[in-house]
């Protein structure tokens, strides 16, 4: 059984997973964790039946519930901070939320070997999303350069996206594009129009309402393109992942990044 704190409980993200986890008879959710709607019953989130459990905004009250696993659905402004916090408590941690900064990933990796709890950081619980990244490498060494773009709706904090970011280090590995932000002979009129530049490839966001999460990854060389397409219409194709992440946590080393450490193709 887990025994599951959920962190953002009150965020959407938050709130549609936890439809999902109530759902599961291996999954008992015992504390929710968030800024806002504190003393909240977490029945009301989602339309069920009261439970006694109520929106807390203190580590204390999460630790009192006993949790043996965190979800993690906060923002970049604290997630950081539940990270390690869960460490030092020997708490695992699945991470959904993005925004962390290379420095603090690798804090993260060292800090985790000194405790026994599990930190799982995935960038896109979208298995689709996943799938994407691994053809994104697998098409990378076949093509002269290649460029991202992604969308997203307009309320997400963080740009570029996590999944990208994890795209363009993934490309990277096998092949590194471009060494410099603008080409020979380029100029940029208007500062930034070739977007942000990653592992040496551009990265572009576009942040609109009515989107939700979707990033295609083109490749091109002498004559053709090369598209590959993800598209997250609704917040239920993460749940997947999520099982997934949650079953398989307990196999895993302290550090793990990325959900594609389950998928093999």
């Amino acid at each position: 059984m887990k025994n599951i704190a959920l962190f953002g409980i009150c965020g959407k993200m938050g709130k549609a997973m936890l439809g999902e986890l109530v759902l599961e008879k291996e999954i008992n959710i015992v504390a929710g964790f968030d800024k806002v709607s504190i003393g909240t019953d977490i029945g009301v989130l989602n339309g069920r039946d009261i439970t006694g459990i109520k929106v807390t905004d203190s580590y204390d009250d999460v630790k009192e519930a006993e949790p043996n696993l965190i979800i993690d659905f906060t923002g970049p402004d604290s997630v950081f901070d539940n990270i390690k916090w869960a460490i030092g408590n020997n708490i695992d941690i699945i991470v959904g939320a993005t925004g962390l900064k290379k420095n603090e990933i690798e804090n993260l990796r060292k800090k985790s070997k000194e405790f026994k709890s599990k930190v799982f950081i995935v960038p896109n619980f979208s298995i689709g999303a996943v799938i994407m990244i691994l053809l994104s490498k697998l098409s990378a060494k076949y093509f002269d350069n290649c460029e991202i773009i992604e969308m997203h709706h307009e309320n997400k904090k963080d740009a570029p996206s996590g999944t990208s970011i994890l795209t363009a280090e993934s490309i990277a590995k096998t092949i590194k594009y471009n060494d410099s932000d603008i080409n020979d002979g380029e100029i940029e009129s208007i500062e930034g129009s070739r977007g942000a530049f990653v592992n040496g490839l551009h990265v572009h966001s576009v942040r609109l309402p009515g989107l939700l999460a979707h990033q295609s990854v083109i490749f091109g060389s002498k004559g053709q393109t090369l598209t590959i397409r993800h598209d997250s219409f609704d917040r239920s194709s993460f749940y997947p992942g999520l099982i997934m992440a949650i079953k398989n946590i307990d196999n895993l080393t302290n550090f793990t990044y990325g959900l594609e450490s389950l998928i093999k193709l």
